[in-house]
């Protein structure tokens, strides 16, 4: 060639690399020709050469493509093109076939992505209400909460004459408003039902800003006891309640036994201060009266912190600015009132940064945490499980695989098969947890809730949990689908093409991922299994906490004089009758009567207690108490340790007397012989209060808490709520209905509020550690089936592609027992990285996955080793039976399957 040509063939075998090497090979040399012909008899100099090649370019890219697009044609046929919507909606009509025609795994498959991502939904619900929804306020930013500080100097509730004064200052808040939320019982259609109720100013939509939904809301008049009774009823009890029924707006429903005039419909939405607890009616500040005597006093004194305090910050006015304010008016009531407010502090917090309260939401963080922790565990536990069943299908489905990607199916076609299995289970299982979630909502919203809380819970699935449903369905497709999807990228094409058995699901990388998802489940199982263990622990031990009094044989009843119309000065008369016909019964022993039950959340009172400076600062200290009948101690088995007990002198004496238990005496005065000793109300310098007395300690508030002082009050005359208790020489539970019918004679109108032994109400009292217990013990019951039915499928299919082999050993002589040790002890080392990275996750995250009531610890060697026994049991299970199975293989019949 000469030298004028060769540059352009050069650039012309350039050119010519973009065709395939069978057509240049063909069609090169003629191709060359003709390229050369037309520069020859190009006339146009430098231009012209560039037109004849930019034409040479163009027409070798045209023929190109349509080379290309002949050749995709002649091979797929009319196949829908690779990873078009006609190749999806074939891939997805295929996987519906198959999983069909896969009735038990599919089944299967759905029920636990169901109950994984409905627990997570629901879950999720409570979560986002508790801690992540802003509360429903008008321009919630300028809301704030203050707090009153309680003796220990923490933030608490305000006494409402510091709320009077808050009220006062000016320049800072465009409305401040209080709330104090109680029971009531209400009665209605011959029925009697209780309800949770708040007694609010007439500032309070003001301060949250606010509308009613129908009606109006309290005026000014209603702030003063005596203006009438008034109620404005929530949206969520007009609903479900009263059937929104609008003429209910000027009628009167009874409250406690007193009429209550309904004047509106309180906003949309809008459940009360508790947020997610709903409150039912809101009754105005000159409605205290329902609430009982203790409410109307309540209004004057500044020792009783019972209001929650709210209000709008003025435009302009920063939080610090109120804090400001309010440290000022913290100082000026030291200063006018040093016994009750000398070193109590005022907080004022932004109300979006309180969930319930200062005191309370730390707990509530943790609680959610934990809650949220364990339904991630299953979720990852199910994904995992159900990884790990779609790649041994993946594997068995090896031939299938192998056929497609021979005739020309690409990789990504083929895992869009799995992928898409994987999606439809997730979807399907996923609709179905959805309306697990809002079963489960559902039948919280019908829970009353206990004491101290009322009301019922509302949640509810909105927009924000269903998206995060359906990211968990997207997240859980993609989850467990992968895996296989991946592996069938690396199929042997001519091994299983042969019909290599052995080589089947043999690849290190195949069997290191099951082995990892194995070792996920074993982790996460020993994790729930330990939760549970010690969650089952402290329970146990809290049965056999000594609660300081003798539960044997002792029944109670409560009642309320103030619901059955019974005036004060008539209760007494009436509680001695009761006493009487309770003691007439057959069976009873001795009767006393107490403001109180042991083991019983209750009030506390602020008490200056002689020779003693708390750590606070504040001069006195909160202290639980309780009003008792002379009978009291030894109707309970509690002895005197030091001075006497009360007599019946004493409910008529004017003599300021009180009984303490045995921590009261050592705490406050370093002996167990506190007799003599004195005690005051914060609120009265000069009402001393003599010790006459103390007595063996009994567990206050609940069993699981530390040694907590008590104090007892003689009783004199009667309580509003009295516990009547009785001592029987049988079993008490046969003498609750002869209770009940006494009551009755007395007074019908006399409400029957409780009724039981006292022993139930030991046990009713461990309800939320039983239900948090169970809720537990059920996930890790679930999660130790899941990791069962994994090892079991994975075991399963190993020694499915190792049949030759194992017959090949038992046709040499090895014992069949040693088969099953073999089988079982490969996978021990998967097992026991499992649980030691579940033993890890237990010491990183150290005591939070115990209850901190009973401070059990976590790390227990009895715990551990019991934890670690159930799961090893459970995995020996599961790889022993396909194991056994290896072990009967007759070595003929494997030998020429092989």
């Amino acid at each position: 060639m000469s030298d004028a040509v060769e540059p352009r063939s050069r650039l012309l075998r350039l050119v010519m690399r973009m065709y395939p090497r069978r057509l240049r090979r063909e069609y090169g040399a003629e191709m060359s020709g003709f390229l050369d012909a037309r520069l020859d008899r190009c006339r146009s100099g430098r231009w012209g050469v560039v037109r004849v090649y930019a034409w040479a370019v163009q027409d070798l890219a045209l023929t190109w493509a349509a080379e290309r697009h002949a050749r995709r044609k002649a091979l797929d046929g009319d196949r829908p093109k690779e990873g078009g919507m006609g190749a999806i909606v074939q891939d997805l009509r295929y996987a519906v076939r198959r999983l069909v025609r896969s009735p038990v795994f599919s089944l299967g498959a759905v029920a636990i992505v169901a109950i994984a991502i409905g627990a997570n939904t629901a879950v999720f619900a409570v979560v986002k209400e508790l801690l992540f929804t802003p509360p429903p306020y008008g321009e919630p930013d300028q809301v704030v909460n203050i707090y009153q500080d309680s003796d220990d100097g923490e933030p608490g509730s305000t006494a409402f004459p510091a709320y009077r004064d808050m009220t006062d200052v000016t320049g800072v808040f465009v409305s401040v408003a209080a709330s104090s939320p109680d029971v009531a019982t209400l009665e209605r259609n011959e029925s009697r039902e209780r309800v949770a109720i708040e007694f609010t100013t007439s500032n309070y939509l003001a301060a949250i800003g606010r509308q009613p939904l129908r009606g109006r809301w309290f005026d000014a008049a209603m702030d003063r006891v005596g203006a009438g009774h008034f109620a404005v009823v929530s949206e969520y009890a007009w609903k479900s309640r009263f059937g929104a029924d609008p003429s209910m707006i000027g009628s009167a429903i009874r409250l406690n036994g007193q009429p209550v005039t309904v004047i509106g419909v309180g906003p949309s939405d809008f459940n009360g201060a508790g947020g997610f607890i709903v409150t039912d009616f809101w009754l105005s500040i000159s409605s205290v009266g329902v609430g009982g005597s203790s409410r109307v006093s309540n209004l004057e004194r500044r020792e009783d912190h019972w209001y929650d305090v709210k209000a709008r910050l003025a435009p302009g006015v920063s939080v610090a600015q109120a804090q400001q304010a309010m440290d000022a008016l913290a100082g000026r009531m030291a200063e006018a009132f040093p016994e009750l407010d000398e070193g109590r502090g005022i907080t004022v917090f932004r109300a979006t940064d309180i969930r319930v309260h200062p005191e309370f939401d730390g707990d509530l963080y943790t609680l959610a945490g934990i809650l949220a922790t364990i339904v991630v565990l299953v979720l990852v536990l199910a994904s995992s499980n159900l990884g790990s069943l779609l790649l041994v299908r993946g594997v068995v489905r090896y031939p299938e695989i192998a056929v497609r990607r021979a005739l020309g199916a690409g990789s990504r076609r083929v895992a869009a098969l799995f992928l898409g299995e994987g999606l439809i289970l997730s979807v399907v299982g996923g609709a179905f947890g959805i309306l697990l979630a809002r079963w489960v909502l559902a039948l919280l919203a019908t829970t009353t809730l206990p004491p101290p809380l009322q009301g019922s819970m509302d949640f509810t699935l909105d927009v924000r949990v269903l998206l995060f449903g359906a990211g968990l369905m997207v997240a859980t497709g993609l989850f467990f689908g992968v895996a296989p999807a991946l592996q069938s990228l690396r199929t042997d094409l001519s091994g299983t093409l042969r019909e290599e058995r052995r080589s089947i699901g043999s690849g290190r990388r195949l069997s290191r991922l099951r082995n990892a998802m194995v070792s996920v489940q074993v982790a996460v199982s020993l994790m729930l299994v330990m939760a549970a263990a010690v969650m089952m622990r402290g329970l146990a031990a809290s049965r056999r906490v000594d609660p300081g009094v003798d539960v044997d044989r002792v029944a109670y009843l409560l009642t309320k004089f103030a619901e059955a119309g019974i005036p004060a000065n008539a209760a007494g008369a009436t509680l001695n009758q009761l006493r009487d016909r309770f003691a007439a019964v057959p069976g009873v022993t001795g009767v006393a009567v107490a403001s109180r039950l042991p083991v019983q959340r209750a009030g506390t009172t602020t008490t200056v207690v002689e020779g003693y400076e708390p750590a606070a600062g504040t001069g006195s200290v909160e202290l639980p108490w309780a009003v008792i009948s002379p009978e009291y101690f030894a109707t309970l088995g509690i002895g005197v340790l030091h001075g006497r007990s009360y007599s019946e002198e004493d409910e008529t004496s004017e003599e300021r007397i009180v009984i303490v238990n045995e921590t009261a005496a050592r705490r406050f005065w370093g002996t167990a012989d506190a007799v003599g000793r004195r005690i005051r109300p914060q609120s009265s310098p000069e009402a001393w209060t003599r010790v006459i007395g103390v007595v063996e300690d009994t567990r206050v508030a609940s069993l699981d808490e530390p040694p907590t002082p008590l104090l007892y009050y003689v009783m004199r005359g009667a309580v509003n709520s009295p516990y009547i208790l009785v001592r029987t020489a049988a079993d008490p539970s046969a003498v609750l209905g002869s209770l009940r019918a006494q009551l009755r004679l007395v007074d019908a109108r006399l409400p029957v509020e409780g009724l039981g032994t006292l022993e139930s109400h030991l046990g009713a009292s461990l309800a939320a550690d039983r239900a948090s217990a169970g809720l537990l013990s059920l996930f890790s019951i679930l999660a130790l089936l899941l990791a069962s039915v994994g090892i079991y499928t994975i075991v399963s299919f190993t020694v499915a592609g190792r049949v030759p082999e194992i017959g090949m050993r038992i046709a040499l002589g090895a014992a069949r027992a040693r088969v099953i040790r073999m089988v079982v002890g490969e996978m021990a080392a998967t097992v026991g990285l499992g649980l030691i990275a579940g033993a890890t996750l237990i010491l990183a995250v150290g005591s939070r996955l115990g209850p901190e009531s009973y401070r059990a610890d976590l790390l227990d060697p009895a715990t551990l080793a019991g934890a670690l026994l159930i799961l090893c049991a459970a995995v020996t299970v599961a790889s022993y039976l396909p194991a056994r199975r290896a072990a009967r293989i007759d070595p003929a019949h494997a030998l020429r399957s092989s």
